[in-house]
C-alpha cells in the first residue's frame, strides 16, 4: 500500500511479482551518480586540495570559506536560500536579499569569534593594533559572506561604488565625515552616473551642478528629460544618498555681479557630488527630488535600479568631493594634478568585474562538469549490463567544457594581476610623489579586460547550460539566475565595445610614439612590450623548431597577432586624429583590443603557473595547470584561426597539429575533471544547484526540489473551479458513445 499523488494505491502481490524482474533488469543498467562522482575523484592525477589551497591563496582562506559555508547554512536568515530563491516574487526577493545584506556584519562577527576560538584566542587582542587587525579581518570575512549570498542587492553600489568613490576622491575631512556613517549604515548610498540619454559617453551627461558664489552652495538640476539619472542600483527604493556625477559650472570670472546678459558660467566637466535624496526619518524624497524604481528587468530583480531627477536642489559647497579638483569660495576652479585622476574609482570597479568574471565562470563550469560526469546518455555497453556512456566522455562535451574550465583558471590569474596592478597604482598615487604615471595603462588594461572577460563569461554560462540538456533549463539548476545576474556586466560600467576602443586608443598612441621614436622598446612597460618586438617574427616556430605546446612559442603567436592587427590599423589611420581613427575603423580597433586582452590573459595564466612553481607546488599539480594553459592557448588559436592564417603566420600543417593536440589534451584532462571542479572550491550553498552539488546526487535533488515547489502546494491548478471543472463535468457533452 502506497500513498501516491494524495491517494492510497493498493498493489496486489501478483502485480508486484510480475513487475519485480523487469524492475531488476532496469536497475542493473543504471548507476548511482554518487558512485560515479566518487570514482571520478579517485582517478585524478593530482591532489585537488593542494590546487584549491593555491587558488584560495593559502590554507587559512580555505578554512575561512568552509567556516563561512557552515555558518550561513545553519543561520536563521541565510539558511533558507535554496528553498526560496527560485520562486519568489520580486518584492520578496528584494526583501530577503536586503535582509541578508543587513545581517552581513553580524554573521562576520560570529565567524570572527569562531576563528578566535579555534585559534585559542590568540587573535583576540585589546590593543589598538589588534583592533585594527580585527577590522581588516572582519572586512575580509564580510566579502566572503557577500559572495555566498550570490544575489545582487540594493546595497551593492553602497559597498562597491559609493564608499570607494568617497575613499578615492574625498578629502580627509570628507572621508572622516562620511565613511563612519556608511560603515554603520546610518545612510545608504548609490552611484548616480548613467542617465536616460547618456551612458558610456560620460562627457555628454546633462545633469548640472552650478556654483552660487554668494551663498557658497551648488545648485543640482536636471535641465532635460534625458538628464534623468537612470539605472543606478539601490536608487529605486533603498538609497538615502547618492554620489551624483554632474557637469560642474562655475562663474567665468571671480565677480558675482550679473552682467547685462546674465551670469556667465564655465563648464568644468564631470565631477562627483554627495547628495542626500531621501529623508532618514521617513524615507520620503527630499524637496526638489523625484526618484523611484525603473521597473522589472530581464533578471537582476533583487536590485532596485532607479531613476532620479533634480529640480533646482541646493547642496552645500563641501558636497563636492575635492581630493583632486576643488572649487574655492570665490568660485575659482582648481583642476586636478592629473587630468584623469578621478578615474581611480572607475578602474577599481572594472577591476572588480574582472575578478567576478572568474568567479561566475567557475560557478557555471563546476555545475556543468559535475552533471556531465554523472549523467549517462546513449551508447549502452552490452558488455557492462548496458550501462550508458557518461556525457563527459563525448568529445564534444569535453571541447565545450574543458576550454571554459581552462579560461576560469586564466581569468583567476588575470584577476590577481589586476588586483596587484590597481593597488600598486593606489600606493603610488597616494604617496608624497603623487605618481599617476601608471594610470593610462591601468585605465586601458582595465577597460579592455572588463570587456573581454565579461563577454567570455556571459557566453560561457550559456554554453555550460547547453551541455546539461533539458535539466539545465530548470531554474533550480542555477544557470538561469546566474546568467541573468551576470549578463548586465557586459553593458554596465561602460559598454564593452566602447571600452575596447578605450584600450585601442592607448595602443594607437603607443604605436605612434614608437614609430616616431618618442619611446623606445626599453621604456615600454607592463603588457605593452610586444608592440616593439613582435614584428621581428613573421612565421610561427610551433611544430617546427619547437613543440606545439611550447609556452614561448604560444605567447609569441598571441603577441604576433596583437602586433599585426595593431600595426595594420595604425597604418590605416595615417594622420587621422585618434577619435577619427576609432570612428572610421571601429570594427578593426575593437578586434585589436580583444587580441591584446587575449594576450594579457594568456600571459598572466603562464605567469601564475611560474609563481606556483616558486611555491614548491607538486609536479603533478603543475602538470595539470600546464595542460590547462596550453589548452586555453591552442583553443584560442583554433577558434579564431583566420587571424593567424591570414598573413601566413601559421601554415596548414601547423593548423592540423593544433587540432590534433587539442584532442590529445582533452583526453589527458578527462581523468582530472572532477578534481579540477573540486579545486575551484565552491560550496554547495554558493552553487545552489540541483545539478552541481558536491555529492553528485542529481536525481534525488531534482525530485526533492519538485516536491517543494510552491506550484505543487495544491493538486488543483489555479483557476480550476472556473476554467477546468465545468468542462470536465459537463452533462451531455456530445462525446461519442463508441
Amino acid at each position: 500500500e502506497n500513498d501516491v499523488g494524495g491517494r492510497k494505491n493498493i498493489v496486489d502481490s501478483e502485480t508486484i511479482s510480475l513487475q519485480t524482474p523487469v524492475s531488476r533488469c532496469v536497475r542493473e543498467s543504471s548507476r548511482d551518480p554518487r558512485t560515479d562522482l566518487a570514482f571520478e575523484r579517485a582517478r585524478a592525477t593530482f591532489r585537488s586540495k593542494e590546487l584549491e589551497m593555491l587558488l584560495a591563496g593559502g590554507i587559512e582562506n580555505v578554512k575561512l570559506r568552509k567556516l563561512v559555508a557552515e555558518t550561513v547554512t545553519k543561520d536563521a536568515v541565510f539558511g533558507n536560500k535554496t528553498s526560496e530563491k527560485y520562486s519568489l516574487r520580486r518584492e520578496e526577493l528584494y526583501r530577503t536579499t536586503l535582509e541578508k545584506y543587513l545581517e552581513i556584519p553580524r554573521v562576520a562577527r560570529e565567524i570572527l569569534a569562531k576563528m578566535d576560538t579555534i585559534d585559542g584566542g590568540t587573535n583576540n587582542r585589546s590593543e589598538s593594533s589588534g583592533s585594527s587587525n580585527n577590522n581588516n579581518r572582519l572586512i575580509a570575512i564580510a566579502r566572503v559572506v557577500r559572495e555566498f549570498i550570490d544575489e545582487p542587492g540594493g546595497l551593492d553600489l553602497h559597498l562597491g561604488m559609493f564608499i570607494p568613490t568617497i575613499q578615492g576622491q574625498g578629502t580627509d575631512a570628507q572621508k572622516k565625515y562620511w565613511l563612519s556613517k556608511c560603515m554603520n549604515l546610518e545612510i545608504v548610498g548609490t552611484y548616480a552616473q548613467t542617465e536616460l540619454g547618456h551612458g558610456t559617453f560620460i562627457r555628454g551627461l546633462e545633469t548640472t551642478c552650478t556654483y552660487d558664489v554668494r551663498r557658497k552652495e551648488f545648485i543640482v538640476h536636471s535641465p532635460t528629460l534625458t538628464a534623468t539619472k537612470w539605472w543606478p542600483g539601490g536608487l529605486g527604493k533603498t538609497a538615502t544618498h547618492a554620489i551624483v556625477m554632474a557637469r560642474l559650472f562655475v562663474p567665468s570670472s571671480s565677480s558675482s555681479s550679473p552682467s547685462s546678459v546674465g551670469p556667465v558660467f564655465a563648464d568644468k566637466g564631470i565631477h562627483a557630488f554627495v547628495v542626500q535624496i531621501r529623508s532618514t526619518k521617513d524615507h520620503l524624497p527630499l524637496p526638489g527630488v523625484q526618484c523611484g524604481d525603473i521597473g522589472d528587468k530581464m533578471g537582476y530583480n533583487a536590485v532596485d535600479n532607479g531613476f532620479l531627477r533634480f529640480d533646482h536642489v541646493r547642496i552645500p559647497k563641501d558636497a563636492m568631493l575635492m581630493a583632486h579638483s576643488k572649487v574655492l569660495d570665490d568660485g575659482t576652479y582648481i583642476p586636478p594634478p592629473v587630468k584623469k585622476a578621478a578615474y581611480g574609482t572607475m578602474v577599481f570597479v572594472r577591476s572588480d568585474i574582472v575578478m567576478n568574471a572568474a568567479l561566475y565562470m567557475k560557478k557555471a563550469v563546476t555545475i556543468a562538469l559535475r552533471y556531465n560526469l554523472v549523467r549517462r546518455q546513449s551508447n549502452a555497453d552490452s558488455t557492462n549490463n548496458n550501462v550508458e556512456t557518461q556525457v563527459l566522455d563525448y568529445q564534444h562535451s569535453q571541447r565545450t567544457l574543458f576550454p571554459i574550465l581552462a579560461s576560469s583558471f586564466a581569468f583567476h590569474c588575470t584577476s590577481d594581476f589586476m588586483r596587484r596592478m590597481y593597488f600598486e597604482f593606489v600606493k603610488r598615487s597616494q604617496s608624497s610623489k603623487k605618481d599617476f604615471d601608471a594610470l593610462p595603462e591601468l585605465h586601458a588594461t582595465s577597460s579592455g579586460l572588463k570587456a573581454f572577460c565579461s563577454w567570455k563569461t556571459k557566453d560561457a554560462i550559456e554554453s555550460c547550460r547547453l551541455t546539461c540538456g533539458g535539466h539545465g533549463y530548470l531554474a533550480n539548476a542555477g544557470f538561469g539566475t546566474t546568467f541573468a545576474s551576470y549578463a548586465p556586466n557586459v553593458t554596465y560600467e561602460g559598454d564593452n565595445n566602447v571600452l575596447c576602443l578605450q584600450t585601442s586608443r592607448y595602443l594607437l598612441k603607443t604605436m605612434r610614439a614608437l614609430q616616431a621614436k618618442l619611446v623606445t622598446e626599453v621604456k615600454l612597460v607592463g603588457q605593452m612590450r610586444y608592440l616593439g618586438e613582435s614584428g621581428n617574427t613573421f612565421t610561427s616556430t610551433l611544430g617546427h623548431e619547437v613543440d606545439i605546446r611550447d609556452e614561448d612559442g604560444l605567447l609569441r603567436a598571441y603577441e604576433h597577432r596583437a602586433w599585426r592587427l595593431c600595426s595594420q590599423a595604425t597604418a590605416r589611420a595615417g594622420n587621422l586624429s585618434v577619435d577619427e581613427a576609432m570612428r572610421l575603423d571601429m570594427v578593426s580597433w575593437i578586434k585589436v583590443a580583444k587580441s591584446h586582452c587575449a594576450l594579457v590573459v594568456l600571459s598572466n595564466f603562464f605567469d601564475g603557473i611560474h609563481e606556483a612553481e616558486k611555491l614548491k607546488v607538486s609536479k603533478e599539480t603543475i602538470a595539470v595547470l600546464k595542460r590547462l594553459a596550453t589548452l586555453h592557448a591552442l583553443c584560442g588559436i583554433e577558434d579564431e584561426l583566420g587571424d593567424w592564417v591570414e598573413d601566413g603566420y601559421l601554415e596548414a600543417m601547423q593548423c592540423q597539429l593544433i587540432r590534433a593536440e587539442i584532442a590529445q589534451l582533452l583526453q589527458e584532462l578527462r581523468p582530472d575533471a572532477a578534481a579540477l571542479a573540486d579545486s575551484l572550491g565552491l560550496d554547495d550553498y554558493f552553487l545552489n544547484s540541483t545539478l552541481g552539488a558536491r555529492d553528485g546526487n542529481v536525481y534525488e535533488n531534482l525530485f526533492a526540489a519538485a516536491q517543494k515547489a510552491p506550484f505543487n502546494a495544491s493538486h488543483t491548478p489555479p483557476g480550476y473551479a472556473d476554467l477546468l471543472w465545468p468542462r470536465f463535468n459537463r452533462k451531455g457533452d456530445g462525446r461519442s458513445k463508441l
